[in-house]
């Protein structure tokens, strides 16, 4: 199936638009056509539909999911067949998930960590006592929202989860879905797996909560392989000396090899991790990453080939600020309540541009702007398509932002530093323009022709300008802030 059309009805559900896809297949936001609340409907991709055993356990675990209630779950609200997909609707949770978080700000502070780790330990031990194992615990699948002025972690698709009392994998008779990074052993092998496998995954989060790393980071997916099923548990404290001596016992038990010896409930760990949080510091020293050689190429392979789907890690955590999907963290495509709750208070709605219902928020200097309406406030479900700063701590990963020179900037990006179409010419002889773009959606603007006045992104072509495109609007707008002082 491809992408579905805005205004496309599915299971009584009014398709809004995309938010992200998978291997399993792609999430919507979407409303519900009776009372109009907002909800996440993932259509199932086309392999999985249409295998038969799949689509039994697919109905059998979504109903078992809807029963599964727990303020931090995400409620499966519903589940179905459109065109011969199948389809589950989900609560809509407004926030970011714990993947962005922790590439925006890892490593956490420990009591930060454990409390939104509680949460997810908690949802985890109510749904083993119903007999789910939901088998891909992972930053990706906790969401993280505000709620009542605090924090909350939600665990989101128990509807494609795995009923312990299945006798066959999802994806075949020996194959696994899951996310490498946080893969307990025995699933790898293809072994009965239980609530003991979810909580090695949990343990994998912690780990990297903690230190900001994952636990088994290495430079091939084989080799994260090969170190879940033959590496020693890491010690946070050769990541970060500073952390409690007691933790490094807590992950040696966390992330056993064997079920049989890790903890036994969500709870049991959590308790655990609270009294490690509480022991002794250890004293500095010398930080040291561990090195593995791949000896056993040809078992591993043999492991991956059973039907992993392999979603891996590559890449170190972007520390920037800028980056060409958020700024300051937030995304485009949120609703002005996501921006505020974010942000804070505002220091004022409209921005001096004309139209364009903007969101301004004085610290961290950042504005949000939406499409354009003859009014200053964001319609009810309207979403932002461009984000700007002034803010000069902030920076992209090339360490450009808000005050850096524009030399610097054609230093760091090279060829990708390229003149807006929809700019002007500030300098003729120098060839100097107004604004520059990098990739598909960052805007660069400068008032003075030496100096980045401020950044902006957009959702937008890099070729499509001209008036009434969304360069020539994120121009518009980014040229209007208050140049960086």
């Amino acid at each position: 199936m491809s992408t579905l059309a805005q205004g496309t009805v599915v299971g009584g559900f009014r398709i809004c638009e995309p938010l992200g896809a998978g291997a399993m297949g792609t999430v919507y936001l979407a409303a519900t056509v009776a009372s109009g609340d907002l909800a996440a409907v993932k259509i199932i991709a086309a392999g999985p539909s249409h295998d038969m055993r799949f689509r039994e356990r697919f109905e059998r675990e979504c109903a078992l999911a809807a029963s599964l209630r727990h303020p931090s779950v995400v409620t499966t609200i519903s589940s179905g067949e459109t065109e011969g997909h199948l389809y589950l609707a989900m609560e809509y949770v407004e926030g970011s998930d714990l993947r962005e978080i922790l590439r925006w700000e890892a490593p956490l502070e420990p009591a930060r960590a454990l409390w939104l780790i509680a949460q997810v330990a908690d949802a985890l031990d109510a749904a083993h006592q119903l007999g789910l194992v939901h088998r891909d615990v992972k930053p990706g699948n906790i969401l993280v929202t505000v709620r009542d002025g605090e924090e909350r972690a939600l665990v989101c698709d128990f509807g494609l989860a795995r009923h312990v009392s299945s006798v066959s994998s999802l994806t075949g008779d020996r194959g696994f879905v899951g996310t490498i990074d946080y893969v307990p052993p025995e699933q790898i092998h293809g072994t009965q797996v239980d609530r003991r496998s979810d909580l090695y995954s949990l343990g994998c989060v912690l780990f990297e909560c903690l230190v900001g790393a994952r636990p088994f980071e290495r430079e091939s997916e084989l080799s994260v392989v090969f170190a879940h099923l033959n590496d020693p548990p890491p010690r946070p404290t050769e990541f970060r000396p500073e952390l409690p001596a007691a933790w490094d016992d807590f992950f040696a038990k966390a992330l056993a090899k064997e079920p049989s010896e890790r903890f036994g409930s969500g709870g049991e760990l959590l308790d655990a991790a609270r009294t490690a949080a509480r022991g002794n510091r250890r004293r500095s020293r010398r930080v040291r990453r561990p090195v593995v050689a791949i000896v056993v190429a040809t078992a591993v392979a043999a492991a991956v080939t059973a039907g992993f789907v392999l979603e891996g890690g590559a890449g170190r955590h972007e520390r920037s600020q800028i980056t060409q999907s958020a700024i300051a963290g937030a995304p485009l495509g949120r609703s002005a309540g996501y921006y505020r709750k974010h942000f804070g208070p505002l220091s004022y709605s409209l921005a001096g541009v004309v139209d364009y219902p903007t969101l301004s928020f004085q610290q961290p200097e950042v504005a949000v702007y939406f499409p354009k309406q003859k009014t200053s406030i964001p319609a009810p479900g309207q979403r932002a398509h461009i984000i700007t700063t002034w803010n000069r701590s902030y920076r992209t990963a090339a360490g450009i932002g808000p005050c850096s020179t524009l030399a610097a900037a054609k230093r760091a990006y090279g060829a990708r530093w390229k003149p807006s179409r929809d700019g002007i010419v500030l300098k003729h002889a120098d060839g100097v323009h107004s604004a520059y773009v990098v990739g598909n959606n960052l805007i660069f603007e400068t008032q003075d022709g030496q100096t980045v006045s401020a950044v902006g992104l957009y959702e937008g072509n890099p070729h499509d300008t001209g008036n009434g495109s969304p360069q020539a609007y994120a121009n518009f707008v980014t040229s209007n802030q208050t140049a960086c002082e």
